[in-house]
């Protein structure tokens, strides 16, 4: 649904009828927010179908004509849903966040913080090998949309050069520079030695799969890699691989092939691996009322919602 006619038509169907489904998979934290932001829209809950389904799961969205999903991530529903339907996803304050968190991981491998508290557990006054500042300050992000643009800006404020990487390669003022992914891995203007941090900021779609190569990851050079995108970017074998090889000297993981990560899987025995669990970027009740609200108003004036995700592409 792109077109300003089926914009239209969705506007008048929220008149025809006003009615909100709520999955079963939305949190009791986010239902009363809400439930108070439905009636305060004039916009009736309901058991049955609905106009707006609020949920993750395609079998609750059944019958709607526009879906919005609490989460950023749509990876389960964008494939299911007819492209007439209007999709809509959270992003909120979550890009701050996983900004937030990615600076904290950059910061503790360079200074490592695990060597010192380990220390002060062990009573250990050991002043050896301090801390240096690095000696390369580049940083790649692949992927720019909210996320990687949040990314970006904070990194830059830390003293990073920022590179951008995106399906467009369009320029964005949070990046240095931004090139177009399918040059990824073979542009000289992508001087890959340089980078001290590489980010992975990719949503989970065919093309996004296993994207991250070992051809790709050996054009670095003892790289920190921050991964709070989604795990299928890179595959467990293949960062194991650049690690052994010293492309990547240590790796963040908020996101794995497997989530929950099993207990025998060999990314918790290295320590040059440090896995969160999917933590980064956590959704506040407030950040799915403010973007509903915005997504609504953006409707009932004609316009298509700028959280929309355009179908094919999976955000």
């Amino acid at each position: 649904m792109t077109s300003v006619h089926a914009v239209h038509e969705l506007a008048e169907a929220l008149l025809a009828r006003p009615t909100v489904r709520l999955g079963d998979d939305v949190e009791p934290a986010w239902r009363d927010a809400i439930a108070a932001w439905a009636r305060a829209n004039g916009l009736e809950l309901t058991r049955d179908a609905a106009t707006l389904a609020i949920t993750t799961r395609p079998a609750h969205a059944a019958g709607a004509s526009w879906v919005h999903s609490p989460f950023a991530g749509v990876e389960h529903l964008a494939p299911a849903l007819p492209d007439q339907v209007l999709l809509t996803r959270t992003t909120g304050t979550m890009p701050l966040r996983i900004a937030e968190y990615v600076l904290t991981w950059v910061l503790a491998e360079r200074w490592q913080t695990a060597r010192y508290v380990a220390d002060s557990a062990t009573a250990t006054w050991d002043p050896s090998n301090p801390p240096v500042p690095p000696a390369r300050d580049g940083a790649v992000v692949i992927g720019t949309g909210a996320v990687g643009r949040a990314i970006a800006r904070t990194l830059a404020a830390v003293g990073h050069r920022v590179t951008g990487l995106s399906r467009s390669g369009r320029p964005d003022d949070a990046f240095d520079v931004v090139l177009p992914l399918a040059e990824l891995g073979r542009t000289p203007a992508l001087d890959a030695s340089g980078a001290d941090v590489l980010v992975l900021a990719l949503p989970h779609t065919p093309q996004t799969a296993g994207m991250i190569t070992p051809e790709l990851l050996g054009a670095f050079d003892g790289v920190h890699l921050v991964n709070i995108g989604r795990g299928s970017a890179v595959r467990t074998d293949t960062l194991l691989g650049a690690i052994a090889t010293g492309h990547v000297r240590h790796a963040t993981l908020d996101v794995t092939e497997e989530e929950p990560l099993g207990a025998s899987s060999p990314l918790w025995r290295r320590p040059e691996i440090t896995v969160t669990p999917h933590v980064s970027g956590l959704t506040l009740p407030s950040d799915v009322v403010v973007g509903l609200d915005a997504a609504l108003t953006e409707i009932r004036a004609g316009v298509r919602p700028a959280s929309a995700v355009t179908p094919g592409l999976g955000y």
